[in-house]
């Protein structure tokens, strides 16, 4: 009788949720075709409809014969260049160029056309020609190397189609080039190599990582795929690592608040991981074998193919890698410090063009990842001393429909994407007392902190833009859109979620959250090549965020943008920005941490309220030409302001349950500042880019970073200022005080944030098939939280005076004092160098074969904590160790 109830409980609210979400996209559609029309009948003088002055008919004609073909070149070697857009201006209709270089427009109406042709890493061009019936013309175009990238279009600045160099924000692009210098085979392995973005390790065990942007933590960045916010909190626990090289054709990197639009996470900025999209009939496969610290392999393959009908009006392309990374333990402990990893992915990317100015497309991709760490690899983790291990499948996808007036300045985008992620984990251990013994461990020391979780995240919504070209002085563009998001998430914990308190609640009760967001957006943006004003602002109905009277209160988060380019070669802009972030599960408190043995866990404190922040930015961007060297030079300050920021605290009274408990509350203000540089320069056929980031990040007030016991004789409500950095505490236990509690220990500097860090890449090709890449990543001192247990024998520091007598040896006791330090790291040089060589076969097909090594100097963590009682989160500096690789690419 029961489980009917239940099961027609779980039927009842599954109805009521999909009632209210058909409920609620009904909602935003009414408001988005009031929003259409008021841009497209109601406009009036401002705005014209759709239907004003368009021509009155398409470029291209039933049957004319009137064609142009050619073919497409690099401008200084003559290659012939594949995949190169060739379209006619003012219009939708294009091509790609072959695998020969060669492109092909059909039955083009008679007239006189503007071709313009463009490829990416190359500068755009533009070549007049008319066309007559019954003939064929043969036009032939060399392009210059884009250098800098100044003529790439990106998305990410403004939601639009926008050449990088007039994009009203500053725009960083990743391209296939730098991830293949710094063999990256993998999101994570790709990010660093930019101003302002640092990639770093969490977690001893698992290898649970995040990105930081401007000194901010990973929670404070959005990431999209294909500009959808649906890479959710559970996705983004290990989801740098999952995400393929393959996969990607581009990473777009908005540092700042001033990219607010794209959701109320975007607060440090936004990666906009741009998949992979069909330009021209191709097949590539490689593997790549990497010895992390020189011993344990970790084997990469895959493949990618697309292929683009004659006429250019269909196109897919598919993908696939699966990864196979052994454990490695870098102080002979029997401990991982690089956990085990087994991942397969597979994708395809596809698009139709119904007609000139309708297109849609499609994104479908899978991932499957089993990692652990810990120890004892072989045995089922319920009994090893630690275990992280987590088992993720995701599925997700997106279907996009764009269509364009006759006249290209209205443009409508339907959109729907979507994510669903399951994930059965442990995280835990027993203890190295009951590993190793004799005999079998008993049941009842078995480990229990199974979890079961599933995350669904569906988004969908349209967006309307036009550009008004004769505006007064300048072009205005403007845009409109709505969108809905629905966020699910249920963690459970099995066999613990059984534990009941005195009262018969439940002492380990599931998470089970469910998020609405309701946004709508406008934009204007008025400018030409030398200046743009953009106003923006965003409003969000956020179902975690209620008002005093219970309903959801909207938050409105405007956004401000102004460029200036003096000259074609100097760029000045600067921007604002207010965000924030709800209260709600991120991805950090998905990642249970363990601590001695111990698992940690984040709870949403009940009275938590939104975190708010104003961001600031002003950046110059120059380039010089001196002598035979081009050069790019970027200058940009920062400033962020947090109101009521997110802060962790451990929960001392909380009882006993074989894990710690931590709140999460509103902390005091903080501030985010500093300086971004990075300088580019190239000669002939060398290529150097390097950047610095000179950054403070401070907290208004003093927060909590850890604990210690309190002293004998010490009064718990006015404590000693301890720094147990240098104070190495009591030699005896007769010296701790561990009846009354703990003291608190608090700073004022974020942690985990060097004040400066940076990066440097060369890549110089003496031969055309000859390519030698350097790469480094410098990371400064910070400050690192660390867990010290007295008399354990985990941490380095507590072995040598426990050994020397200058502490007790508490490794047979159930309880001891708590001695946490705040390390200061040092300063890690992460120098990395390859050397690749192409071979071609039959003049189209070619074989790469390339070697090198990642961190040769070894600059790497020297004072790992040992053992099961080790604390996990206390890591830093590179996440991998001096590792050899080779590897081969065909490419037909």
């Amino acid at each position: 009788m029961v489980g009917e109830v239940n099961s027609l409980y779980l039927c009842y609210r599954n109805q009521v949720t999909n009632y209210n979400i058909f409920k609620t996209f009904m909602k935003l559609s009414q408001r988005a075709i009031a929003m259409v029309m008021l841009f497209t009948i109601g406009g009036g003088v401002m705005v014209p409809s759709f239907a004003a002055t368009l021509p009155s008919q398409r470029v291209e004609a039933q049957v004319t014969d009137a064609n142009i073909v050619g073919h497409v070149i690099d401008k200084a070697t003559g290659e012939h260049l594949i995949g190169v857009v060739v379209r006619i201006k003012g219009s939708a209709y294009g091509t790609t160029t072959d695998t020969s270089g060669h492109f092909y427009l059909r039955n083009l109406k008679p007239g006189s056309y503007t071709i313009e042709v463009s490829g990416v890493g190359y500068q755009k061009t533009t070549q007049t020609i008319t066309v007559v019936e019954h003939k064929t013309i043969e036009i032939n175009i060399a392009l210059e190397e884009d250098v800098f990238n100044l003529h790439e279009v990106v998305i990410s600045a403004n939601r639009q189609q926008t050449l990088r160099k007039y994009a009203p924000t500053l725009v960083s692009v990743i391209d296939n080039k730098a991830f293949e210098t710094n063999n990256a085979t993998n999101l994570a392995q790709g990010l660093s190599f930019q101003p302002g973005i640092r990639v770093e390790n969490n977690c001893q065990n698992c290898g649970f990582n995040q990105v930081r942007i401007n000194g901010l933590d990973g929670r404070f960045s959005q990431i999209l795929i294909d500009s959808r916010p649906i890479f959710s909190a559970l996705a983004g626990v290990y989801g740098l690592e999952q995400i393929p090289a393959n996969m990607i054709e581009r990473v777009e990197i908005v540092r700042g608040g001033g990219s607010a639009l794209y959701g109320s996470s975007a607060i440090a900025g936004v990666i906009n991981i741009i998949t992979q999209e069909p330009v021209s009939n191709r097949f590539e496969a490689y593997e790549n074998l990497t010895m992390t610290g020189m011993t344990t392999p970790d084997n990469t393959v895959g493949f990618n193919a697309s292929i683009v009908g004659s006429d250019g009006r269909i196109g897919g392309t598919v993908f696939g890698q699966a990864r196979d990374r052994g454990a490695w333990d870098a102080n002979g402990d029997g401990f991982s410090e690089v956990g085990m990893i087994r991942g397969r992915s597979v994708g395809a990317h596809g698009f139709i063009r119904l007609s000139e100015f309708d297109r849609i497309t499609s994104e479908l991709h899978t991932l499957q990842e089993y990692r652990r760490g810990g120890d004892r690899l072989d045995l089922p983790v319920h009994v090893a001393a630690v275990a992280e291990q987590t088992d993720h499948t995701i599925y997700s996808g997106n279907l996009k429909y764009d269509h364009n007036s006759l006249n290209l300045l209205h443009r409508l985008q339907v959109f729907a994407s979507g994510q669903v992620v399951k994930r059965t984990s442990y995280y835990g251990g027993i203890g190295d007392a009951n590993v190793g013994k004799l005999g079998f461990i008993p049941k009842k020391e078995f480990g229990t902190n199974f979890g079961n979780t599933t995350g669904k995240t569906f988004q969908g919504g349209l967006q309307y833009s036009y550009e008004w070209d004769t505006a007064p002085i300048a072009p205005i563009k403007f845009l409109a859109g709505v969108e809905y998001v629905y966020d699910s998430l249920y963690d459970i914990m099995p066999i613990r979620a059984w534990e009941k308190d005195t009262k018969g609640n439940s002492l380990n009760p599931p998470i089970d959250q469910r998020i609405h967001n309701a946004s709508q957006i406008a934009q204007a943006e008025w400018g030409n090549d030398y200046w743009t004003i953009l106003l923006g602002m965003r409003m969000d109905e956020h179902s975690a965020i209620k008002s005093s009277k219970g309903g959801i209160r909207p938050i409105i988060s405007p956004r401000a943008t102004v460029r200036y380019n003096p000259s074609e070669y100097f760029n000045i802009r600067a921007s604002y920005a207010k965000g924030f972030r709800a209260p709600q599960v991120f991805d950090e408190d998905l990642h249970v941490g363990v601590v001695g043995g111990e698992a940690q866990r984040v709870y949403n404190s009940p009275n938590l309220k939104p975190e708010e922040s104003h961001s600031f930015s002003l950046s110059t961007d120059m380039y010089f030409t001196i002598g035979a060297v081009q050069t790019n030079f970027l200058i940009e300050g920062f400033y962020t302001k947090l109101v009521g920021a997110f802060t962790n605290r451990e929960r001392t009274d909380a009882p006993k349950l074989g894990f710690q408990v931590f709140d999460r509350v509103n902390g005091s203000g903080a501030q985010v500042y500093g300086i971004n540089l990075e300088a580019k320069a190239h000669w002939n056929k060398l290529n150097v880019q390097g950047g610095l980031t000179l950054a403070r990040s401070l907290w208004d007030a003093p927060q909590e970073w850890g604990n210690r016991s309190l002293l004998a004789k010490e009064d718990a409500n006015e404590p000693k200022e301890v720094n147990t950095l240098v104070d190495h505490g009591p030699s005896t236990l007769a010296g701790f005080n561990m009846e009354e509690g703990e003291v608190a220990m608090t700073s004022k500097q974020m942690l985990k944030t060097p004040n400066i860090y940076g990066y440097l890449t060369a890549r110089y090709n003496p031969v055309t098939p000859l390519t030698l890449s350097l790469s480094l990543n410098y990371t400064g001192k910070m400050y690192v939280p660390h867990v010290v247990t007295v008399g354990q024998m985990a941490e380095v520091n507590d072995i040598h005076m426990v050994k020397n007598g200058l502490r007790p040896n508490t490794t047979e006791l159930k309880k001891a004092p708590r001695w946490d330090r705040l390390e200061v790291s040092p300063n890690y040089f992460d120098l990395g160098a390859k050397v690749s060589y192409d071979i071609k076969v039959f003049n189209t097909s070619i074989i790469q074969l390339y070697l090198g090594m990642h961190n040769m100097l070894n600059s790497f963590q020297k004072d790992y904590d040992v053992t099961g009682n080790r604390d996990s989160g206390y890591i830093h500096g590179p996440t991998t160790p001096r590792s050899f690789y080779s590897g081969l690419k065909i490419i037909l």
